[in-house]
C-alpha cells in the first residue's frame, strides 16, 4: 500500500496553513496517537492474532512488518513528515517504544462492536470503543510506569504531549463492507450510518475529554474501487463504471463521507478549543486510481 509521498507532504502543509492550531509553523508535534483499521494497523493484529505473513511488508521493510500492506501506511508517512518515529502497535510488547505516540489500529476494526467473532469471518474485536479503553488506560499507566524512571523514563511519552499531540482518525470502511457481508442493500447500509458517525463523534468527544486537542480525520475511500469489495461483492456490469468501480459501493462511500464531514463541521462548533483537519482520502485515492496512468503510479490496497 504504498502511496503517494508528495500528496502527503500537500496534505500536512494544507492543514497547516488552513488550521494553524494543528501544528505550530514548522509542525512540530511531539507526538500521534491514532485509531484505526488496517489502512493505519502498524501491528496490532499481528501482535494480537499472529504477524501477516509474506508478501506483506515486501515493497518497503522487505519482511513482514505488522502491517496487512507491501509498503508503508499514510500514517507512516504522516510519521516521517512530522519527523518522528513510525507508531509501535499498543498491543505490541515486543521492542516497543511509546515515547513518541502509540498506535491503536487493528486491521478489520469498526466503529461499533462487531457482533460475530473474528474467526467466524467478522470483524476484529478491538473496534473503536475498545481502543479508546486502551489510550484511556495507557494515559494513566504510562505516567505511573514512566515515574519510576530508568529505561521507562525513555520508552513512555511525557505527560504534557497527551495535550500537544496529534490525534489520527482512519476507521469507518469496515462498517460499511459489514453491510455488504449481510447482503444488504445501498439503502440498508445508509440507514446505519448515522448510528456509527453517532459513535464516531462520541469517541472524539472522549479523545477530547482527555486532552486531546489535534485531531486528524480521514474519510472513506472509495469502496467500489477496491479490488477486494470488486471481488467478494460484485455488481451488475451495468452498474461499472468507466473506471471499473461499483458505482452503488461508491455511492455508499460518499455518503459517508458527507455524513461525516458535517458531522466533523459540528464537532468544531462544539469543541471550540479543538483543531480538526478532514482529510479526503476519497478524492485521493480515487485520482491515483482512476489517474494512474497520467500521474505514473502504481497504488495498492489492503
Amino acid at each position: 500500500m504504498e502511496t503517494n509521498h508528495l500528496l502527503i507532504k500537500l496534505v500536512l502543509l494544507a492543514s497547516c496553513l488552513i488550521h494553524p492550531r494543528v501544528c505550530s509553523p514548522s509542525c512540530n508535534l511531539p507526538a500521534i496517537f491514532n485509531f484505526g483499521d488496517s489502512n493505519s494497523d502498524t501491528g496490532g493484529l499481528s501482535a494480537a492474532f499472529g504477524q501477516a505473513p509474506y508478501p506483506n511488508g515486501q515493497t518497503f521493510f522487505h519482511s513482514p512488518s505488522g502491517r496487512f500492506a507491501d509498503g508503508r501506511l499514510i500514517i507512516d508517512f504522516i510519521a516521517e513528515e512530522l519527523g518522528l518515529p513510525y507508531l509501535n502497535a499498543f498491543l505490541d510488547s515486543i521492542g516497543s517504544n511509546f515515547s513518541h505516540g502509540a498506535n491503536f489500529a487493528t486491521a478489520g476494526s469498526t466503529v461499533r462492536p462487531p457482533n460475530s467473532t473474528i474467526s467466524q469471518g467478522g470483524s476484529s474485536p478491538i473496534s473503536l470503543d475498545v481502543q479508546l479503553v486502551q489510550f484511556s488506560d495507557f494515559i494513566t499507566r504510562s505516567q505511573l510506569i514512566r515515574n519510576r524512571g530508568g529505561v521507562f523514563k525513555k520508552l513512555l511519552p511525557k505527560k504534557e504531549y497527551f495535550s500537544q499531540a496529534l490525534y489520527t482518525f482512519d476507521i469507518g470502511q469496515n462498517d460499511l463492507t459489514s453491510g455488504l457481508k449481510l447482503n444488504m442493500t445501498t439503502d440498508q447500509i445508509k440507514a446505519y450510518i448515522p448510528d456509527v458517525l453517532d459513535q464516531f463523534s462520541n469517541a472524539i468527544r472522549k479523545v477530547y475529554s482527555k486532552g486531546g486537542r489535534r485531531f486528524w480525520i480521514h474519510n472513506t475511500a472509495p469502496l467500489g474501487c477496491l479490488p477486494y469489495v470488486l471481488d467478494r461483492f460484485p455488481v451488475p456490469a451495468s452498474q461499472i463504471d468507466n473506471h471499473g468501480c461499483a458505482i452503488p459501493r461508491n455511492e455508499i462511500a460518499r455518503y459517508y463521507n458527507s455524513e461525516l464531514k458535517r458531522r466533523v463541521i459540528g464537532l468544531r462548533k462544539e469543541l471550540s478549543d479543538a483543531a480538526f483537519t478532514y482529510v479526503d482520502i476519497y478524492s485521493i485515492k480515487h485520482t491515483l486510481i482512476t489517474q494512474a496512468k497520467k500521474l505514473g503510479t502504481i497504488f495498492m490496497f489492503c
